[in-house]
C-alpha cells in the first residue's frame, strides 16, 4: 500500500478473518516522507507540536517581526550592545539631558546638563544649547592678551573660530560715534601725520598744531662745524653755515612746509649779560619737511647776524597739510 506499511500479509488460499483485517490497520505505519502538505489540515499543527529550538532565523521571513512582537522595555530606554565585544543587546536607559555616546570600550548615556542642555523638555527638542552654567557656573579669570575666545565668524565660512582677547580689543577702534579701544600715537606719528592710528588718543594731528614737532637747545662754537647740542627732540644734525646761519635736519620729516619756529638766543658780546638774538626760518629744505635753515640776528638790528655762543633755543610747530 503506497505510503503505508503493515505487518499483515495475505497469500493465495489464506482465510480472511476479522483479526487479520484488524491487524492491517492496527499494525499499519506511515512511511517516511509520505505525508504531503496537502494531507495536513489547515491550522492543525499547534505550538505544542513544535519541538524546542525547531524554529531558527532561517525559518523567519525578513521584515515580518514587528516592534509589537519584541519584549517591552522601560520608558526612555533603547536596545543596544553597550559592551566592547559581540553580545546580545540589552536595555540601555537614556535619562533627561543625557546623550548616548560611544566611548573607547562601551556605549554610555552621558550627562551634559551642566554646560549644555536640550532646547526643550518634550519631543519637540531639536537642538543642544549652552546652559547658563556654561558661563555663570565658572570661576572668573583675569584675561591676558593671549587668552583665547570663541567667536562666530560671519564671513563666507560662518563657523566658530578662535581669537585672542587682545585682538578683540584692538579690533574695536574708538570713533566719534562708537566706543572701543584708544591708542597712543608714537612720536613719529605725531610728527609726520602720515601713519596716525584711527583711534588716536591725541586726536587728528591735522588739528593739533600745539604739539611741538621738534625742538633744540644748543651753543654755537663760532665755526662751521657741528655745534654743541644740550637738549633736542627730532633733530638729526645742526651745522653752522656762516655767521648766524645754521642748517637743521629733522629726524622724522614734517608732512609739509606749513610749520613755524620760535627762535631766540644770546650772544656773549656787549654789556649786561650779552646781546639778545632773534631768529627766523630763511630756507626750507627739499624734500619738503626734511629740514630748514635758520638765521640769528641781533634783536632790533636785522642786518647784524650773530652766533648764539651763549645759548639758543628753537621750537617748531606745524600742521600736516
Amino acid at each position: 500500500m503506497a505510503g503505508l506499511t503493515t505487518t499483515q500479509t495475505f497469500s493465495d488460499g489464506d482465510t480472511v478473518t476479522a483479526a487479520k483485517l484488524n491487524n492491517i490497520v492496527a499494525n499499519c505505519t506511515i512511511d517516511d516522507d509520505a505525508v504531503t502538505t496537502a494531507k495536513i489540515d489547515d491550522d492543525a499543527v499547534t505550538a505544542d507540536k513544535l519541538a524546542n529550538n525547531s524554529v531558527d532565523s532561517n525559518s523567519i521571513k525578513p521584515d515580518v517581526v514587528t516592534n509589537s512582537k519584541l519584549e517591552e522595555v522601560a520608558a526612555k530606554t533603547v536596545k543596544a550592545n553597550a559592551t566592547n565585544g559581540t553580545a546580545n543587546p540589552t536595555d540601555v536607559p537614556v535619562a533627561a539631558n543625557k546623550l548616548l555616546v560611544g566611548t573607547s570600550n562601551s556605549i554610555n548615556a552621558v550627562s551634559f546638563a551642566d554646560d549644555l542642555a536640550l532646547d526643550n523638555a518634550d519631543s519637540t527638542a531639536t537642538k543642544i544649547i549652552a546652559a547658563p552654567s556654561l558661563i555663570n557656573g565658572k570661576s572668573t579669570v583675569a584675561a591676558s592678551n593671549l587668552d583665547e575666545l570663541l567667536l562666530y565668524d560671519q564671513d563666507a565660512t560662518s563657523v566658530l573660530k578662535k581669537t585672542t582677547a587682545g585682538s578683540i580689543v584692538a579690533s574695536l577702534k574708538a570713533t566719534d560715534s562708537q566706543s572701543g579701544s584708544a591708542e597712543l600715537a608714537t612720536s613719529a606719528e605725531l610728527i609726520s601725520g602720515s601713519a596716525s592710528p584711527t583711534n588716536l588718543v591725541a586726536g587728528s594731528v591735522n588739528t593739533a598744531p600745539m604739539l611741538a614737532k621738534a625742538w633744540v637747545e644748543f651753543t654755537s662754537s663760532g665755526s662751521d662745524i657741528a655745534q654743541t647740542i644740550t637738549n633736542s627732540f627730532n633733530i638729526t644734525s645742526l651745522t653752522r653755515n656762516g655767521t648766524g646761519i645754521y642748517d637743521i635736519v629733522f629726524a622724522t620729516d614734517f608732512p609739509s612746509d606749513k610749520y613755524i619756529a620760535l627762535i631766540n638766543g644770546i650772544n656773549s658780546t656787549g654789556s649786561g649779560g650779552g646781546l639778545q638774538l632773534m631768529g627766523r626760518i630763511t630756507a626750507r629744505n627739499s624734500p619738503t619737511g626734511s629740514g630748514c635753515t635758520v638765521t640769528f640776528y641781533q634783536y632790533g638790528a636785522l642786518n647784524s647776524k650773530l652766533d648764539p655762543d651763549e645759548i639758543a633755543s628753537l621750537v617748531f610747530y606745524g600742521l600736516t597739510s
